[in-house]
């Protein structure tokens, strides 16, 4: 455990807090229409939500389009939306690094659900409803293994690595990466442990299921960065073998073995860097009632 102490000029207590309306405000700006499982900041300037649908209640439609502009007239300001076929209850999603910022997520509560990709294009305008809707097709695309918590990440080359989850709601662990699109060809060498030769077994999330579902991952500048239960490594960005195993990070300061011990939330950022950029990476991990600085 380390000692910090403060011995500068002025104490470090004192700080100038602003008042009044310089300080800001909470405000409810209009009444949702549901508790939301995923928020979206759409290129349209409009929020996307999305929840349990099938699951869910009997009269939604899982999806719900909210106009900031027309905030003060709920007939105008949302808009219900459809072409959900499956749940999104625990599924990852990602906004597309394309002109269109396109909505997508994966993966999902049960059965169909699990093997679920859904895409949303976001049109309309301020004060203009638009007219797409999600599409979504089991038949036609779906992922190659079922997804139940697992984490989803853009790629450097615009792809979408999705790593780990279960095979179903409370279920054994899916300790495999895949990419979209899938192209066929092996990406992490031969068939390992029965999984398909077009995803990636992971040896580490096998060894520390359950506690690693929503595995935390972002592209660092030596290949991908990937932290789950007490443990965290650098996957090579081509094969998806480890570089690099980084130190492990512990529970508490008097227990160094103990690890993640709620695993079906938690949260990840990279924090900011600035000029001339020599500084290590820094990531922010907080889970549960743990919080980790990881330098890297």
């Amino acid at each position: 455990m380390s000692y910090y102490a403060w011995n500068g000029p002025a104490p470090l207590y004192n700080f100038n807090f602003p008042t009044g309306t310089a300080a800001g405000q909470y405000s409810l700006l209009i009444g949702g229409v549901v508790v939301p499982l995923m928020t979206t900041q759409g290129v349209n300037g409009k929020a996307q939500f999305i929840e349990k649908y099938g699951s869910g209640e009997p009269n939604g439609t899982g999806a719900y389009e909210l106009d900031l502009s027309e905030i003060n007239n709920w007939s105008l300001a949302w808009r219900t939306m459809s072409g959900l076929d499956t749940d999104v209850f625990c599924s990852a999603g990602l906004t597309l690094p394309d002109k269109a910022g396109r909505i997508i997520t994966v993966g999902g509560w049960a059965g169909q659900s699990n093997f679920g990709v859904r895409m949303y294009t976001p049109d309309g305008s301020a004060g203009v409803f638009g007219t797409n809707e999600w599409q979504e097709d089991p038949g036609v695309l779906s992922l190659q293994v079922p997804r139940w918590y697992p984490s989803a990440m853009v790629m450097a080359n615009g792809s979408i690595m999705v790593v780990g989850g279960e095979i179903g709601s409370n279920d054994a662990e899916q300790p495999t990466l895949e990419l979209l699109p899938a192209t066929g060809v092996p990406v992490g060498g031969a068939t390992v442990s029965g999984y398909s030769n077009t995803t990636v077994y992971l040896d580490f999330l096998d060894r520390t299921a359950p506690f690693n579902l929503y595995p935390f991952v972002c592209v660092v500048p030596s290949g991908i960065f990937i932290a789950y239960y007490n443990e965290a490594r650098i996957l090579d960005e081509t094969t998806f073998k480890t570089i690099k195993t980084l130190p492990n990070m512990p529970a508490a300061v008097n227990d160094p073995t103990g690890g993640r011990t709620y695993q079906l939330e938690g949260s990840m950022v990279l924090l900011p860097q600035h000029a001339p950029y020599t500084d290590h990476m820094g990531v922010l991990i907080c889970w549960f009632n743990l919080g980790r600085w990881i330098p890297h």
